[in-house]
């Protein structure tokens, strides 16, 4: 029998990475939207790798084992751990009362990017290369210590997009050759699961432009130290964010999509 796809760890550029990634989450979002099915469990083991004869990649969606069907649910169960350490949302990792929505599958694909552009891609089955990447990165903490310090070294990391960025988005290795749009992408999905403008819309990339992290990245300058993040928009509140999760699902896919197209040359 044949196999259908590849591990993920199995991409070779970044371009491919975001193909892939980005059809998994066109999925994720068609499940939602109309079967009303939340996947819990957005992770480097849960997305194939499919190579086209064409030479194109595509990604797929697998693994539904934690799903749940919140049209029964509302929104959730609370309180409940599923998914994979590096890549669990906060409010998971937290086992907060706070319902899980689709937002946390996104903050899922947020680590997932982070990982992955950290580590390098076309590392394949060489852990020995990873682990080298790995040395001395912040980002090695999502994995590796107990529960508590894993939750810690997220909040450190996320807590403010000057220090998201030193600590881990600056750290991206630079070999590919679309490093520079995968921190833009970075800082988009950042912006959109954390710093979103609750009560009016926010629209993926947007006005970015005006954004000093971001234009500083596309145009190849170093980025400002002294944005200081408004106190309303750290980590949360999860609670006010999750009554948004439908806006910020839309706007998360258009960012997705845009960066997809933008690597693409379209």
């Amino acid at each position: 029998m044949d196999t259908i796809g590849e591990p993920l760890r199995t991409v070779k550029t970044a371009k491919e990475f975001v193909a892939v990634i980005c059809d998994a989450m066109q999925c994720h979002y068609a499940i939602v939207d109309k079967c009303k099915i939340l996947h819990r469990d957005i992770s480097d083991n849960n997305i194939l790798v499919v190579r086209m004869k064409d030479g194109t990649v595509r990604g797929l969606l697998i693994d539904f084992d934690c799903a749940i069907d919140v049209s029964k649910e509302k929104t959730e169960v609370r309180g409940e751990m599923t998914g994979t350490f590096p890549f669990m949302s906060l409010n998971n990792l937290t086992c907060s009362t706070v319902p899980r929505t689709s937002l946390d599958d996104w903050e899922s694909v947020l680590y997932l990017l982070c990982w992955y552009a950290t580590i390098g891609f076309g590392t394949g089955e060489d852990r020995s290369e990873v682990r080298a990447r790995l040395k001395n990165q912040p980002i090695a903490r999502w994995r590796n210590g107990t529960l508590d310090t894993i939750v810690d070294a997220k909040r450190s990391n996320l807590r403010y997009l000057n220090t998201f960025y030193p600590d881990i988005v600056r750290r991206f290795d630079e070999r590919d050759k679309n490093s520079k749009q995968l921190r833009a992408f970075a800082l988009r999905l950042y912006k959109a699961l954390f710093a979103n403008k609750l009560g009016t819309r926010y629209h993926g990339t947007e006005g970015e432009e005006d954004d000093p992290f971001i234009a500083s990245l596309l145009n190849d300058q170093p980025p400002p130290t002294s944005v200081n993040a408004d106190s309303t928009n750290v980590i949360g509140p999860f609670a006010l964010r999750a009554e948004k999760w439908e806006d910020i699902s839309k706007d998360l896919l258009g960012v997705i999509n845009d960066t997809k197209m933008e690597m693409a040359g379209w």
